[in-house]
């Protein structure tokens, strides 16, 4: 499988989600700091909401916020907004009192709101410019985001570009102290183009320390730089060696990464037996690109009855876990029985799904035959319809044909079937513009030539006519 006709959104999305390169906006909001309560034993449980309660009435936001959470969960609206009141109270106090831990609490909490609290933005930026005043970096990040955004106060240009720069410098200097963490947001300033005069290359160092400390983000960034050649020399030796100390740590990106790269073939040479191996440990780990790709190799040549129920198990097994291609195409193998089994109603089933989920025009395409097969002409003609305007090539040449069958359920329009086989030349398919070519200028054919009987046969009628009436004057003409 390579993610073909959706190359860059499969896998930037699979990137994004497993390294979080793009996702992640800013380095607070990874995790709320609302969580569940300890667990105590039934006999013990008294006491122990009875010393949260001492706690949280000494001034413990801590001990307030679990017990927020824990009438939460019991339903209890009354204590929930009491406690929950109380721990802002608290967290709040704190804050002033120049607890920079606290100031980032209530900036979370207001940013992103919960069932407990309410989202306001204004109040978060408010405590993040505290905490960010007060030396923080990852608040100085979110200020010079919300601030980029216009979020929770008025777009700010000047204020974002002031408050990424003392981010950057106060990374920087963590760095320098040892903070492997702070190295990477660092590097990633750089790499976002942040701040004035930001390349690639200077991102470079930071991504190192960060990477040899073990940081798999920065080791999957320094892989995709030496892969692409961004501030470093192309070395596709050195992306793999990075790719590979992150994989040995289940990876899953980096895992992936080496399977396409190793049967892919482009930045190194193709070797069919590594890249089986890391998608077969993609698969071991439950990773369902890794999954689908391995199913495919498995069915390259002519595979035999045990590689294709092995396929077929693993198409079902990534598209249980919500890879919509894999879904297709198990579907496939079990309408065509490659797989080895047959199995019309769970072939329904599976695209029914992704057409209902995804809305996927291929997946439309496939359920449209489904119901031309049970007889269902309207439900097939309108999903093969939506599935060409979606500019789906077969089913754009389907269109084409049923608009011009004499026993179609769809009306005999050669201009629709023009217009289909039309955009799919444009497209490429070169079938689909020489039947084009051919409908309209045989179309135009077709019509001249009736032009031309029409005239021809008139032609005949009018010099009949003007025969019998030069008779009629002669024979005027003689009677006088």
């Amino acid at each position: 499988m390579t993610c073909s006709g959706m190359k860059k959104h499969c896998r930037w999305w699979l990137f994004a989600g497993l390294w979080g390169l793009s996702l992640v906006q800013h380095p607070l909001l990874a995790s709320q700091n609302i969580s569940s309560p300890e667990p105590a034993g039934e006999g013990n449980f008294e006491a122990y909401l009875s010393g949260l309660r001492e706690r949280a009435l000494n001034g413990d936001p801590a001990a307030a916020r679990e017990l927020a959470v824990h009438y939460d969960v019991e339903g209890n609206a009354a204590e929930t907004s009491k406690w929950m009141s109380e721990y802002v109270s608290l967290a709040e106090k704190r804050a002033n009192n120049g607890d920079v831990d606290s100031m980032l609490d209530l900036g979370k909490l207001f940013y992103t709101g919960s069932r407990l609290y309410p989202k306001n933005l204004e109040r978060a930026r408010y405590w993040f410019t505290r905490a960010a005043d007060s030396g923080n970096a990852a608040a100085q990040y979110q200020v010079a985001v919300m601030a980029s955004q216009g979020a929770g106060g008025p777009k700010d240009e000047a204020t974002a570009a002031l408050y990424y720069k003392k981010s950057l410098q106060t990374w920087k200097k963590e760095a320098d102290d040892g903070d492997s963490k702070a190295a990477l947001w660092a590097a990633l300033v750089y790499e976002r183009k942040l701040v004035p005069d930001s390349s690639p290359e200077k991102s470079v160092p930071y991504l190192l320390q960060a990477a040899e400390s073990g940081n798999l983000t920065a080791q999957g960034l320094l892989a995709f730089k030496y892969r692409d050649g961004l501030g470093v020399p192309q070395d596709a030796a050195k992306a793999v060696e990075w790719f590979e100390k992150a994989a040995s740590r289940k990876d899953l990106g980096a895992v992936m990464e080496l399977g396409i790269m190793f049967r892919d073939g482009k930045y190194l040479p193709p070797d069919r037996e590594k890249a089986f191996h890391w998608f077969e440990k993609g698969a071991e780990w439950k990773d369902p690109y890794s999954m689908a790709a391995l199913a495919d190799m498995l069915l390259e040549g002519t595979p035999s009855a045990e590689q294709a129920a092995r396929a077929l198990a693993l198409y079902r097994e990534a598209a249980a876990a919500g890879y919509f291609p894999a879904a297709l195409k198990a579907a496939e193998l079990l309408q065509n029985g490659k797989g080895g089994e047959l199995d019309a109603d769970e072939a329904y089933r599976l695209l029914r799904r992704v057409a209902d989920a995804t809305g996927d025009p291929k997946a439309m395409y496939m359920l449209a035959q489904v119901y031309y097969t049970r007889g269902d002409e309207a439900q097939g003609d309108s999903l093969m319809k939506v599935s060409a305007q979606a500019a789906y090539l077969p089913a754009m040449n389907r269109m084409a044909r049923l608009h011009l069958l004499p026993d179609s359920s769809l009306p005999w329009n050669p201009v629709l079937s023009y217009y289909y086989w039309n955009q799919a030349g444009e497209m490429g398919d070169e079938k689909a513009a020489s039947a084009a070519f051919w409908l309209l200028w045989g179309g135009s054919g077709i019509f001249l030539l009736a032009i031309f009987i029409i005239v021809w046969r008139f032609q005949r009628f009018a010099a009949r006519r003007l025969a019998e009436q030069q008779k009629q004057e002669r024979e005027a003409s003689d009677d006088a």
